[in-house]
């Protein structure tokens, strides 16, 4: 995919989530509250059991006791880029894991909407955010390169289910 190609999958992304100002990491003091690590619905809980640099491609979304976790790879070292948007019902804080530099995480200003664009190839790429007692997620516009990512290429929590279609909305337990 070419740089243009690139940039255009982020343009789009951005424009789905709206005006998005760049987000810094959260820092280290900024603990998870207890509402973050109190379980969503059961098909997000727990890390994928078999996630690994190369595997499946597509995006792997999870909720643990330390907030929410997504991460892309694919098989191969060729470049494919994963983007989406999350919309929480409350604020958001982000942590970016294993970005490089095409790779793109913002929030919105009122920090309710995570767009993310990640030029990936056949490593992990991703970012940890948390929900802060937010009641529900909606993860859509979910793309590989220009084409729509199909929910058999989202894989959810530790069972690595599949939503039934994308956009999909999770709820906290």
């Amino acid at each position: 995919m070419s740089r243009r190609t690139l940039l255009a999958a982020g343009a789009a992304v951005a424009a789905a989530a709206g005006a998005l100002a760049l987000a810094a990491p959260a820092n280290a003091a900024s603990a998870s509250t207890a509402c973050d690590r109190a379980p969503w619905q059961a098909i997000v809980q727990g890390v994928p059991r078999s996630f690994d640099a190369g595997d499946r491609g597509g995006d792997y979304l999870w909720h643990d006791t330390s907030g929410f976790h997504l991460r892309v790879t694919h098989r191969g070292d060729g470049r494919q880029v994963y983007s989406g948007v999350i919309s929480s019902s409350s604020p958001m804080r982000i942590d970016p894991v294993k970005l490089e530099g095409h790779d793109t995480v913002r929030l919105s200003a009122d920090h309710k909407t995570l767009a993310f664009a990640f030029a990936d190839y056949g490593h992990i790429d991703g970012v940890n955010f948390h929900t802060d007692c937010a009641a529900k997620l909606v993860v859509s516009h979910l793309h590989v390169g220009t084409a729509p990512l199909p929910a058999g290429r989202v894989y959810l929590g530790a069972l690595e289910r599949h939503p039934a279609a994308v956009p999909f909305v999770l709820h906290r337990a």
